[in-house]
């Protein structure tokens, strides 16, 4: 028996040092302060919280009057899953996006949200955001679905749009963060009056479609009928605010 005693005291003297590393904090960085508070809370208790975020959306593109350059279309944004994406550079666009992009049809987009148990909750703009002007959402999220996704497009362009995708949600405050513009590589860069829906041209449902990836957008290049002093804007697209309402 008493060899036994110094084994069960190393053991108990490891259970406790083990017990204090998990309250340890990992980092004072929000996303593993996040994690961390996360894994605190008792699962049911802390996943029927809900937090509510107000995004604030900027059109920074060029204030230059009649339209140009670049009005956004109603944004769609969304609260969702980890694993979830709206869309991603470097894949295909679903036809949701394309709709978005093309011809700022976003129904399709809103309905695919709304119906996936993969998002927590789902906002869209009830008009246009003019450059140089912003609009305001509310968006609320919860254990799980933290990370926020927005497509809007970019009117005056073929299938130009400006994205956010899959950004984890602050814990507290505010943040600002600033987006570029994508191409939804399912219709060419024409840049021909012909086939663009926004002001500077009036044609929505006319294409040329493509099959390309998305990818950064190289702008208003002048190879169609825009100008791309009138029509054309530099990175970055959009400002975004994010603020921490309330949680309950």
């Amino acid at each position: 028996m008493r060899k036994l005693v110094p084994f069960l005291f190393v053991v108990a003297a490891l259970i406790t040092i083990v017990g204090c590393s998990k309250e340890t904090p990992l980092s004072s960085d929000s996303s593993m302060q996040s994690a961390t508070i996360e894994a605190r809370t008792p699962g049911r208790a802390h996943a029927s919280l809900m937090a509510e975020y107000e995004v604030v959306i900027e059109n920074l593109t060029p204030n230059n009057g009649n339209g140009a350059s670049q009005p956004f279309s109603p944004p769609i944004l969304a609260t969702h899953a980890l694993t979830f994406h709206i869309f991603q550079e470097g894949k295909y666009a679903s036809d949701e996006l394309r709709q978005v992009a093309e011809d700022a049809v976003g129904g399709p987009m809103v309905t695919m949200l709304s119906t996936s148990p993969f998002v927590n909750d789902v906002a869209e703009g009830s008009g246009v955001i003019l450059p140089g002007q912003s609009a305001s959402f509310m968006i609320k999220a919860r254990v799980g679905f933290r990370k926020l996704s927005l497509v809007a497009m970019l009117v005056n362009t073929n299938d130009g749009f400006v994205g956010l995708d899959g950004l984890r949600l602050p814990v507290s405050g505010s943040q600002t963060y600033y987006l570029d513009a994508y191409d939804a590589g399912t219709e060419k860069n024409t840049e021909m009056k012909a086939h663009i829906p926004g002001p500077c041209c009036g044609n929505p449902g006319v294409r040329v479609p493509t099959h390309e990836k998305i990818d950064t957008h190289d702008g208003i290049e002048g190879v169609g009928d825009l100008d791309p002093a009138v029509w054309g804007w530099k990175e970055p697209t959009a400002k975004l605010t994010i603020t921490l309402n309330s949680i309950g």
